[in-house]
């Protein structure tokens, strides 16, 4: 077994470089207990905030500053925490950050609510006596926005107080489901014996050994069944908590507030469900194509998700998936790759695993600091591709802080994708032009063909079984097993369609499955890669400004709506043109790879 190394052992030029943000503990400390003063003054405007304009600018004023400070200050301590979350020295620093984090919360709740008591009237007046209130009018207009959905100070306060409990279905149905729900146990491909987890099920549902992943659908399944009740419960818990509090509020139903609190229009989400039905056919041809390869004439659930290819052995250093992510981003022109560039030598990235480092990867940075990656780079293709993947995520960070005032830097989660998955999506490419073995690029389309599957056609279906779940209790108020089981299962077999033998067991994913306590949340993931697959189709087409759009989209941050962002890159998610044009990719996938065999 290889030895773990430790985070001591790491070469310093393969670490991310944390001094840029502080020097050391004493830097630290300063901005410290500057926040706790600003906390300290902040909560001294409340019942005063509208006195005057300068009340209100002052406010903030500090209060960005704050911010700022809290997030560089988060930026630090929780990158420390994540290189090593045993050491304790992290563990202290992370726990002192989230501490100063809830007391700003706490100390500055009040403004919002003060802030509603009036009509925006009186802002304009405070504008016209302050002209520097001018660059925050934007924010506090959306914050106007919530004026009809917002409550008197006492009852925000009561349902404020009611949080906790308003939480607790979705807290108990994690419980059950990572906790007290015991799978029992199957035999791997070797005959041993294994424990079932939530976890090791991903694996083993994806065997190239047929009864292995039968055993492990079927124990799986079987054992949600018998908590299908109680989980009934959670789940109706849960999104009777969240309708009661929509219907108090004044929304019509719990999809428009969630929607509109994203700035989201329902057309969209409704737009998505539709064109995906509308291109079943696609997904049926990827079905079609899996059962042919895989030889079986009964084709069951349980073989949906096993590997078309077994994964690439080819292994790539560190220094050649720069490289080829280089190549790849070059087409952004100068600016980006040099920006890309600075990330790989001013250690921007923290490379490789060691003893105790938090695993995934991500990009995370503050309107202060550089976009930091945290990669577990160990050479696999995937590996290079979450490079490519995280640095996305950093190139949109970068564009955004560097091309907006603060307080419209940060983006939206609707377009929190997009970026990253262009780069994804642009380095498949790129591979599948480059490489000559065949093998290898059925690995490659075999990747992107799942990628659909289950980002497009997958989170569509719980999409439109969140929205069954919401609009049957909204109009009934009741959530049996046999309802959400029935619905499920009759998604299943729709989208699965006639050539996979739907077994009775899949009633009971939706137990299983997280997203489902999330409020109206997993249809981004589809919206999300349509996006991106049409920026794609635009720059390798070659089409006029395509790039410049791009570019342009990226540099937006949250200075307009986020439909209202993408349509600067050319997308107009309103439009079932941007699905269609992503699902027809996705039949050109299936194409290429039957022509590769």
């Amino acid at each position: 077994m290889k030895k773990e190394i430790l985070r001591s052992e790491q070469k310093k030029e393969t670490t991310w470089d944390l001094e840029k943000v502080y020097k050391n503990t004493n830097d630290y400390e300063k901005d410290y207990e500057r926040v706790k003063i600003l906390i300290e003054e902040l909560s001294s405007y409340k019942g005063h905030l509208l006195d005057c304009g300068k009340n209100l600018l002052d406010f903030l004023q500090k209060s960005e500053e704050a911010e700022r400070l809290i997030c560089k200050l988060g930026t630090y301590a929780l990158r420390k925490y994540d290189e090593d979350i045993s050491n304790i020295e992290s563990q202290t620093l992370a726990g002192k950050f989230e501490q100063l984090e809830a007391n700003y919360q706490e100390n500055t709740a009040f403004f919002t609510p003060e802030l509603l008591k009036e009509d925006f009237s009186v802002i304009e007046k405070e504008i016209k006596e302050e002209p520097k209130l001018l660059e925050h009018k934007l924010l506090l207009e959306r914050i106007f926005r919530n004026k009809p959905y917002t409550l008197s100070e006492k009852e925000e306060k009561i349902l404020s107080s009611l949080q906790v409990a308003l939480t607790t279905n979705k807290k108990v149905a994690g419980i059950i489901r990572n906790s007290e729900l015991q799978f029992g146990t199957i035999c791997d491909e070797d005959g041993e014996e294994v424990h079932l987890s939530n976890e090791n099920f991903l694996i083993y549902n994806k065997s190239q050994n047929r009864r292995v992943r039968k055993d492990a659908f079927m124990t799986m399944y079987k054992s949600y069944e018998k908590y299908k009740e109680t989980l009934t419960e959670t789940l109706q818990g849960y999104v009777a908590s969240v309708s009661t509090i929509n219907r108090i509020r004044g929304f019509q139903n719990s999809k428009e507030a969630s929607l509109f609190y994203n700035r989201v229009s329902s057309k969209i989400y409704d737009n998505l469900i539709k064109t995906v039905h509308k291109k079943m056919d696609v997904m049926h041809h990827y079905i079609s194509l899996k059962k042919k390869v895989l030889g079986f004439q009964d084709f069951s659930l349980y073989d949906t998700y096993v590997n078309l290819e077994p994964q690439a052995n080819k292994k790539y250093t560190f220094e050649e998936a720069k490289k080829i992510v280089l190549d790849v981003v070059s087409v952004f022109g100068e600016d980006y790759t040099s920006t890309i560039q600075r990330a790989f030598s001013e250690r921007w990235i923290d490379v490789y695993p060691n003893k105790g480092k938090r695993g995934g990867a991500y990009s995370a940075g503050s309107y202060d600091t550089v976009p930091y990656v945290l990669l577990n780079f160990q050479g696999d293709y995937h590996d290079v591709s979450t490079l490519a993947h995280e640095l996305g995520h950093s190139m949109h960070t970068y564009y955004s802080t560097q091309n907006n005032l603060y307080n419209y830097s940060n983006y939206k989660i609707f377009v929190a994708e997009v970026a990253s998955t262009v780069n994804e999506m642009l380095l498949n490419y790129y591979m599948l032009d480059h490489l000559e073995d065949k093998g290898e690029k059925r690995v490659i389309l075999s990747e992107m063909m799942d990628l659909f599957k289950s980002t497009i056609y997958r989170q569509t279906m719980f999409s439109e079984f969140e929205d069954f779940v919401f609009t049957t209790y909204e109009k009934t108020g009741v959530l049996t097993n046999q309802i959400l089981c029935d619905k499920y299962y009759e998604l299943n077999k729709e989208y699965f369609g006639n050539q996979v033998d739907v077994s009775e067991e899949i009633r009971y994913e939706w137990e299983r499955v997280p997203h489902f306590y999330y409020n109206f949340y997993v249809y981004q993931y589809a919206t999300g890669l349509s996006a991106a697959c049409y920026i794609v189709n635009r720059i390798r087409n070659k089409e006029k400004n395509a790039v410049e759009d791009y570019l342009k989209f990226l540099s937006t941050g949250d200075s307009l709506d986020p439909v209202e962002e993408l349509k600067v890159a050319g997308v107009d998610m309103e439009s079932s043109e941007v699905i269609e044009q992503a699902l027809d990719m996705f039949d050109d996938l299936i194409k290429q790879y039957e022509n590769l065999l």
